[in-house]
């Protein structure tokens, strides 16, 4: 027989004395009568109303709480539509409505409680930046743009994964951020392929593939100097996207409000836009000069006048004289009339009292010609010698003439001639009045005379013909 845990062996639990007990200090003695039951009952009685009054009490207490939890859980039904946002109502997440009517409006919307209904709520209108996707990371401790394009290097080329670039058409790169507002159009489709926060999300995907689409189709420089045509084309292919994902999202305003090349090459293409910048102002200075010659000239109704040579220059070219004299007839009428202003009509002055003082000078010596013209042909060699003798007689007779005499006979003579201060005086005021003279008729008297190589015969000399091919200068 085993031996139990904790028990002696049987010889050593014989062997053992008894230990003494104590003495009981209490005795327990139940009487029971006829009479303790009912007694018992009667002490017993006030306790039980006072907790049935109080397991009633709770009762009470639990149904109006429960009340008030059906009537919190019923008014959690009510959501709030702020302005600017838009909805649908979903049971157990099938869109209600009217087919058209699904889109809930702003403002306290009553509903089922959610788990059993739901009002999912959208912003009607939302933007999205890309400021990241196709723009270079700066270096460590550069924060603007002008910084990292002065420590970019010629050699430093664009790290892909970290670096966002687009290539172009003429296979350069391009960095630009991305600006974008878009709406929903349709909340049913939307909500109906998309969760409300995955949106934006959506968005920015689709103009990731529209801008990669739209480089490959601009050079560098179109997309960096044109501003609406790489936008526009950028917001067309982007919503195309959206449409054919059936998104009911619908694109606003899409801008690139930055476009740079590659660091690298940035400050010398900067370099570049100023030499151009300074080309459009120069231009434009330089058209601001020749509309200013043309008003000086012809006056504020420069560009008929101008009208009138080019129309004048196409008949000269079509060969039709009478319509070229026309216009210039029309042209010079312009500039005769007294309306004309500028310096054109000042010169035109000026000729006008040019030509008459020749017609006066030259009248003069036609009459004196046609007075010699009957001697001259009774005996030219009386009169050739009449007239070298007057005109001996009018050099002779002169102020500033000084006669020197010297001997026939033979031997070199060696003279040394002083003019007399009389004679240099006389010289003096007579070279004075000749220029006075000369300013008062506005040129020298005898510039309409003709030299020896402008006398012709047979044809007019001293002036162009219409065609400019012949005259005097044209020889």
């Amino acid at each position: 027989m085993s031996e139990q845990p904790g028990q002696l062996p049987p010889d050593e639990r014989a062997e053992a004395p008894e230990a003494p007990r104590r003495e009981a200090s209490a005795r327990f003695e139940v009487a029971a009568t006829a009479g303790a039951e009912a007694a018992m009952r009667q002490a017993m009685d006030p306790a039980n109303q006072s907790l049935g009054e109080a397991l009633r009490l709770s009762y009470r207490v639990l149904q109006g709480a429960i009340v008030v939890l059906v009537a919190v859980f019923l008014l959690s039904g009510f959501q709030q539509v702020q302005e600017g946002q838009t909805g649908v109502k979903a049971v157990f997440g099938r869109i209600q409505g009217e087919p058209g009517a699904e889109a809930v409006t702003p403002g306290l919307q009553p509903f089922w409680p959610y788990p059993v209904g739901e009002i999912v709520r959208i912003p009607q209108k939302d933007a999205v930046q890309l400021n990241r996707e196709f723009w270079p990371r700066f270096r460590d401790g550069v924060g603007t743009l002008e910084q990292a394009t002065a420590a970019a290097l010629a050699d430093d080329p664009v790290r892909p994964g970290e670096d966002g670039s687009l290539i172009t058409a003429d296979g350069d790169l391009v960095h630009v951020r991305i600006s974008a507002e878009f709406a929903v159009e349709d909340v049913v489709r939307t909500l109906g392929e998309f969760p409300p926060d995955a949106l934006r999300e959506v968005v920015r995907r689709a103009l990731q593939r529209g801008m990669v689409q739209t480089a490959a189709e601009f050079t560098l420089q179109e997309l960096l100097e044109s501003r609406e045509a790489p936008e526009a084309t950028l917001r067309a292919k982007a919503q195309a996207q959206l449409d054919a994902m059936k998104s009911g999202i619908r694109l606003g305003a899409v801008t690139l409000p930055e476009k740079i090349a590659p660091l690298a090459i940035r400050n010398a293409f900067s370099r570049v836009q100023e030499s151009r910048e300074n080309a459009k102002l120069s231009l434009e200075r330089a058209q601001q000069d020749a509309n200013a010659t043309l008003v000086g000239m012809a006056g504020p109704e420069w560009q008929q006048v101008l009208d009138l040579v080019q129309r004048y220059e196409v008949e000269l070219t079509r060969g039709d004289l009478a319509a070229a004299d026309a216009v210039m007839s029309e042209l010079g009428a312009r500039f005769e009339g007294s309306a004309s202003v500028g310096q054109t009509a000042a010169i035109i002055a000026r000729a006008q009292a040019y030509r008459a003082g020749v017609r006066a000078t030259l009248g003069k010596q036609l009459g004196r010609v046609a007075g010699l013209a009957p001697s001259f042909r009774e005996n030219p060699v009386q009169l050739v010698r009449k007239l070298w003798l007057d005109a001996l007689r009018d050099v002779m007779s002169s102020k500033t003439a000084e006669v020197v005499a010297a001997p026939d006979a033979g031997g070199p003579v060696r003279l040394g001639i002083e003019s007399s201060p009389e004679v240099m005086q006389a010289r003096r005021q007579s070279e004075v009045e000749r220029r006075r003279a000369e300013s008062m008729s506005g040129g020298s008297p005898d510039a309409f005379q003709l030299g020896s190589r402008q006398i012709m015969i047979d044809a007019p000399g001293r002036r162009l013909d219409r065609s400019a091919e012949k005259g005097f200068g044209r020889e």
